[in-house]
């Protein structure tokens, strides 16, 4: 997670540098943040996306913008164009989405997901987004999108060495990873599993809310 988060604060520091001013830039000049995104995606090969989600009233002439890259295929990086006029019925609304909302509210990193990333991917994908402040004002997030399918092999080689089935679970109680053939990514524990009978341990803040369900069962092997 460290890793992801990283090169993510130095482009939440050039957000900041750029909305710092005495007035709010233009749209434009956000595309000078791109050589930065291709770096940060170049350098995260895990990554399917990432840039900048600006709050309305940051920049001079947008209402909602976003500066976001996109990986197509092994090295082609394209500029997503989304539709981001309130007017219209398939408007991409944003500012309720988690990996928005909850850096806005709280003033910390999150990690959403996973959710199915219907306007980049079409993968199950994790979002990790970082608030981006200037002088106590809020002006937006920079963010970065992992296919769950490239991350959850780093995750699952920690839970096979647990003996007993595990799952790594998400603050909003969706399984982001799984040692146990009854549970897959994306799934909700909602209903369906009762903590009482199993051992959950909460990992770190800067983990997103993720916590660790140990269940009854031990761990079945494959044949």
């Amino acid at each position: 997670v460290d890793d992801v988060f990283l090169p993510l604060q130095a482009l939440a520091a050039a957000l900041g540098r750029l909305c710092a001013g005495p007035t709010a830039p233009c749209a434009a000049a956000l595309h000078g943040l791109r050589p930065q995104i291709d770096a940060l995606l170049r350098g995260a090969e895990a990554c399917a996306g990432a840039g900048v989600v600006l709050a309305p009233g940051a920049l001079a002439d947008r209402l909602l913008y976003m500066e976001w890259r996109r990986r197509l295929g092994a090295d082609r990086l394209l500029s997503l164009q989304l539709n981001l006029d309130q007017r219209s019925a398939n408007c991409f609304h944003y500012l309720d989405a988690p990996w928005f909302r909850i850096p806005r509210e709280r003033g910390a990193r999150t990690v959403a997901g996973p959710y199915v990333d219907l306007h980049c991917t079409g993968e199950y994908a994790l979002t990790f987004s970082l608030p981006v402040t200037v002088a106590g004002r809020f002006v937006g997030v920079a963010c970065a999108d992992l296919p769950v399918q490239r991350f959850e092999p780093q995750l699952l080689r920690v839970l096979l060495r647990l003996r007993q089935e595990a799952l790594l679970v998400s603050a909003e109680g969706r399984v982001i990873a799984s040692s146990s053939p009854d549970w897959a990514a994306g799934d909700l524990l909602a209903g369906r599993l009762d903590a009482r009978a199993c051992s959950v341990l909460p990992l770190a803040a800067e983990a997103g809310g993720w916590s660790l369900w140990c269940l009854p069962a031990e761990r079945r092997l494959a044949a």
